[in-house]
């Protein structure tokens, strides 16, 4: 089979207060250490009860996140930040259960980058081939440290343009943590991406 074409999301914004009840289960270490995550190995509380927190993303890249997700659970899509946005909205929900050790340990995956290939169409009118856009995953381990000071609301994912992620549960949406331009059409300034054409390598990963 070949790989199914990128499925676009309305981009809209949701309250920041809403809450829901799915299970986020946490794994794995930090990658790539920063100061951030040096002060994150120094937190060894304990979450003291169970809390579903609400998923923020925010994309410092210079392209279009179509999907990222939290130890598999679906964060949504990311168009890149603004100055005032991270550029997704808020998707339910991460949930922590009592005992769970601070700082928690995460992984995340997200549409890093993309391909484009042809599809033969497979009827005997329109055109011979249609031009396909496939995604490509990265992924990167996380620590989310408490910043709530004692009102967890959210699960904030951050994304950086080196690849980098750094998370924390916070009190609701943060001010984003890179001030980047964007345009009026959600894209960085300057000219569109443009995107390589898929090796068989990444249409044979992408082939279920």
């Amino acid at each position: 089979m070949k790989p199914a074409g990128v499925v676009w999301v309305a981009w809209n914004q949701l309250p920041w207060g809403a809450a829901g009840v799915v299970a986020l289960w946490i794994g794995c270490a930090q990658a790539q250490p920063s100061a951030f995550d040096a002060a994150a190995k120094a937190d060894d509380r304990l979450v003291s009860d169970a809390r579903s927190l609400l998923i923020q993303g925010y994309n410092y890249t210079d392209d279009y996140i179509d999907s990222f997700t939290v130890d598999g659970q679906g964060g949504g899509n990311l168009y890149v930040s603004s100055p005032q946005s991270g550029g997704g909205k808020s998707v339910c929900c991460a949930s922590f259960s009592q005992g769970a050790r601070l700082p928690i340990k995460l992984k995340v995956r997200w549409v890093g980058a993309y391909c484009m290939w042809q599809e033969p169409n497979p009827y005997p009118f329109g055109q011979r081939f249609y031009t396909k856009r496939l995604s490509l995953w990265k992924e990167a381990e996380a620590l989310a440290v408490d910043l709530s000071q004692g009102t967890p609301r959210a699960l904030e994912v951050h994304i950086f343009p080196d690849g980098h992620v750094e998370a924390a549960i916070t009190q609701g949406y943060s001010p984003p943590r890179m001030m980047l331009p964007r345009t009026d059409s959600y894209r960085r300034p300057g000219p569109p991406p443009t995107y390589p054409d898929c090796t068989d390598d990444q249409l044979k990963q992408a082939t279920p």
